[in-house]
């Protein structure tokens, strides 16, 4: 849901909340602006904004003191795009009840619409206090405070708004986007702080990486290695380059040279058990891979390898029981497959014969989608070189 949806929603909750003052209205004994105040709430709410400003403007000349008319006249305006003309009416309903639900809010995000930041704050703030579990108010203070460049008290509102609404994709971006603005603000002190240290060629190094630059990344690897060769990480790093092009003798020296450095390094421990295992010194890397699980047990892909060397050494229930393991956490990937085959040889090998052909029907029922899955992609990239479907002459 886009952001501006986001709001529309919370002003149609708030306007109808507000909407349940007419009772009390009505109980005054002023049926005419009970009366008038539905009719207005109605246009508001079926988009009619024109008419209900009109009707909100004559309630107020005639209950001058009723907060909740201010508010959604605001909300009205706030609609229209008229956002200074919002501000005051959400001004006047706060005045008359402070402890109005949501005006604080909407008066902050119409302060920050026409870049009156400052106000925008306090009104934030205000909406933080009164509302201290409502995720919008938390991302908006945050929001705001980003702009003001008070960026860690910023991420501490965006980070306690996700924990509020975990599955908000808009909290999350302006989340994502806050650490990574104070990523970004820490390696520019780094750099000018020290531009030829290990640690900036190291993020020079991932950056080249992540780019796809991989010449230029393992250079800068190089450089960090020559400058600080105990530092942890750095040769984790060139070693996982080495592993992403299949250069195993590489990575596994440089994961070697990482355990050396620091032995609690489980990345390192899973990668270099399972070149091992790979490479057929399945007891040299079940050794690794049980330390790796031993310290962060939420690596799937470990317990595959695990259970490969278990099923090399022999060790076959154990090795059941990896490769199921593995499953639970990752039924499709392309690594998912392979388990699913393991599994199927080692149930045969154990007489286990039904279980062994269900474990094959999932791996040929996987290699399947993954074989069709390549054809789309490949007659996708040709439509792209040929719009028309006919070979270019």
């Amino acid at each position: 849901m886009s952001s501006l949806n986001k709001v529309k929603k919370i002003l149609f909750l708030t306007s109808a909340m507000l909407s349940l003052t007419i009772p009390a209205i009505a109980q005054s004994g002023d049926a005419m602006v009970a009366a008038k105040f539905k009719s207005a709430n109605e246009a508001q709410r079926t988009g009619r904004l024109d008419e209900a400003a009109v009707a909100y403007a004559d309630i107020v000349k005639v209950r001058p003191n009723l907060a909740e008319a201010y508010a959604n006249f605001g909300f009205v305006r706030y609609q229209q795009k008229r956002f200074d003309d919002a501000a005051k009416l959400f001004e006047r309903a706060l005045a008359l009840k402070p402890e109005l639900g949501g005006a604080s809010l909407f008066l902050g995000i119409s302060y920050y619409s026409i870049n009156r930041l400052d106000a925008a704050l306090v009104a934030f703030e205000a909406a933080v206090r009164s509302a201290p579990n409502d995720p919008q108010a938390m991302m908006w203070y945050g929001l705001s405070l980003n702009v003001a460049n008070r960026v860690e008290e910023a991420a501490k509102y965006l980070d306690a708004a996700a924990v509020l609404a975990p599955n908000d994709v808009d909290i999350l971006y302006h989340r994502g986007r806050i650490h990574l603005r104070i990523s970004q603000d820490s390696y520019r002190q780094m750099f000018k702080a020290d531009p030829n240290s290990a640690r900036v060629h190291l993020v020079l190094g991932q950056s080249y990486e992540e780019a796809g630059r991989d010449a230029e990344a393992s250079a800068e690897y190089e450089a960090a290695i020559k400058l600080a060769p105990t530092m942890p990480g750095v040769h984790e790093a060139i070693g996982s380059l080495y592993w992403k092009n299949a250069q195993f003798d590489e990575a596994e020296a440089a994961y070697e040279q990482e355990l050396n450095v620091d032995p609690f390094n489980t990345l390192a421990m899973y990668k270099l058990g399972s070149i091992r295992v790979e490479r057929g010194r399945p007891a040299e890397g079940m050794k690794l891979l049980q330390a790796s699980i031993a310290q962060s047990s939420g690596n799937f892909d470990a317990y595959y390898y695990l259970g490969k060397a278990q099923g090399a050494l022999n060790q076959n229930e154990a090795a059941i029981a990896s490769l199921k393991k593995m499953l639970e956490g990752d039924r499709t990937s392309g690594l998912a497959e392979s388990a699913y085959y393991q599994l199927s040889r080692i149930y045969r090998k154990v007489g286990r014969v039904q279980e062994a052909q269900a474990a094959l029907q999932s791996f040929e029922k996987l290699r399947k989608a993954r074989k069709e899955k390549s054809t789309e992609k490949l007659e996708e990239q040709l439509k792209k070189r040929v719009p028309d479907g006919k070979p270019q002459s």
